[in-house]
């Protein structure tokens, strides 16, 4: 009784189930996750978001100055940091999950590529069909020399009825080598991170100054200024509207008028010298946006510091001040400040060029009423002369002029430079070169040989019926005289 009743049960719940699938452990889980392109394109979705969020908010900025400036979400940039999105944890992190996926992805295109079998010359889908003069076997021949030869297809894979053949770069190599690429940047970034330092060194000149990070010295030979003419716009007043109304129409050329005294930096320069053991082993001259580099180290002219020496009273010891602070001088109740100190090269602007006799702006500052400091010009002091203070002699003796370098170490940028141009280079070819399979078998009916042509591209640069067109172009050349047919 009790085996019989089951049997009616099971008779009414219908055919067993088949048993459940077994879930793929953790780890393998994960990695199929990262192995998906779904997976990439939500990361590259919310990478979107996090480039947006740099656009939108100053990069660098302070909280402070935000919130001054009437800054928006002040609240939300301070929570979450949004003056530094891209050294965030969150956008790190977000970055080594997009560099496991590609690494995942790159090696699961890789191992694809390598165990892919050949194509095989099985039925293929027509795509063209020509008629041709000759019989078959000198059709194979002129068919086989035109494609091989004239066009420089290779033979990949022969049948009974189909021969394939190939020509141009592989679209899946091509595919497989910029992800490899990106990869590579990845490496750079990293390594650019993780040992990459910068700092700043200030040169005087022909004295050494030990890099300690690099292993060499630096000295600065001679710190080279050039200066030109600032011209003033002589706009007419506002009284002479005519004027003003010809120069806005163009139909009056504006004046300008040149202060002989208004310098205007033009450039400058340091002429450095490597030194190893004490010999010089590099010299260059190098100034902004022309660095100097060298064993891995590049050295970025930044700014320079001047120096003014002067006597007081003719007196045995020489005061030295730099330009733009304050030099306290015995024997007066304020102080001197020296301020745009000019020496170098003019270049005038008819053309020519004059050395610059040094000359530096002297100013007297004192504490005035109710505490607020009072400054009194004093002209202008050229090199060896001199003007009277307070009843002191003050003569300008000597000057110097100090360079101040920015240098940093990156062994990332020659990976980031390398792999970037190879990425480029790849993508270009994957997108605008041209990759071409094309399947051809040649049989005979009714009397007449027919070629049929199944043409397969990938890339900008590839075409179809432009390569069918180039076969029957090379096809006539061989006295095929091939006619073109309708697919049914």
């Amino acid at each position: 009784m009790g085996d019989e009743s089951t049997e009616k049960s099971r008779e009414g719940q219908g055919p067993p189930r088949p048993p459940l699938p077994k879930r793929p452990a953790p780890l393998r889980r994960l990695y199929l996750k990262l192995a998906s392109l779904r997976t990439s394109v939500y990361i590259l979705g919310v990478m979107c978001l996090f480039y947006l969020l740099g656009t939108v908010f100053p990069q660098g900025a302070e909280v402070e100055a935000y919130i001054e400036a009437q800054g928006r979400f002040a609240r939300a940039v301070e929570l979450f940091d949004l003056l530094n999105v891209f050294k965030t944890p969150w956008f790190i992190a977000l970055s080594m999950v997009l560099l496991a996926n590609l690494c995942v992805c790159s090696y699961e295109r890789l191992t694809a590529l390598l165990s892919r079998k050949r194509p095989t010359a099985q039925d293929y889908a027509p795509t063209h069909d020509l008629a041709l003069t000759h019989e078959c076997d000198e059709a194979q021949e002129a068919v086989r020399g035109v494609l091989r030869g004239e066009l420089g297809f290779r033979t990949i894979a022969q049948g009974k009825e189909w021969t394939v053949v190939e020509k141009g770069l592989s679209y899946r190599w091509l595919t497989w080598l910029y992800h490899a690429g990106i990869v590579a940047c990845f490496v750079g970034f990293i390594v650019t991170g993780v040992a990459a330092y910068e700092d700043m060194i200030t040169l005087k000149p022909g004295e050494p100054e030990y890099v300690e990070p690099a292993g060499f010295s630096l000295m600065l030979d001679e710190f080279i200024t050039e200066y030109t003419h600032f011209p003033d716009l002589d706009y007419p007043e506002k009284s002479d509207k005519r004027s003003r109304l010809a120069i806005g129409l163009g139909w009056k050329a504006p004046t300008y008028s040149v202060d002989e005294d208004s310098l205007f930096p033009k450039d400058w320069k340091s002429r450095l010298k490597v030194l190893k053991d004490n010999v010089a082993v590099l010299e260059k001259t190098i100034e902004v946006n022309d660095p100097l580099v060298y064993r891995g180290f590049t050295f970025y002219q930044m700014a320079f510091e001047q120096y003014v020496k002067v006597w007081v009273d003719g007196g045995p010891v020489s005061l030295t001040a730099k330009v733009g602070d304050e030099l306290i001088v015995p024997g007066l109740e304020g102080t001197l400040r020296f301020k745009g100190l000019r020496t170098g090269t003019l270049y005038r602007l008819d053309g020519k060029t004059e050395e610059i006799k040094p000359f530096v702006s002297v100013s007297y500052v004192e504490d005035g009423e109710g505490g607020e400091r009072e400054v009194r010009d004093l002209g202008r002091l050229r090199l060896g002369e001199s003007l009277w203070v307070g009843g002191k002699k003050i003569t300008f003796i000597d000057f110097t002029e100090d360079s101040v370098l920015s240098y940093r170490y990156d062994p990332g940028v020659p990976i980031l430079w390398w792999s970037g141009i190879f990425v480029l280079v790849a993508m270009t070819l994957r997108c605008f070169g041209g990759w071409y399979l094309v399947a051809y078998r040649i049989e005979e009916a009714d009397g007449i040989t027919y070629l049929t042509l199944s043409i397969s591209t990938k890339g900008l640069g590839a075409d179809a019926d432009s390569m069918a067109a180039r076969i029957e172009h090379y096809l006539r050349r061989s006295e095929l005289r091939p006619t073109p047919l309708e697919l049914v």
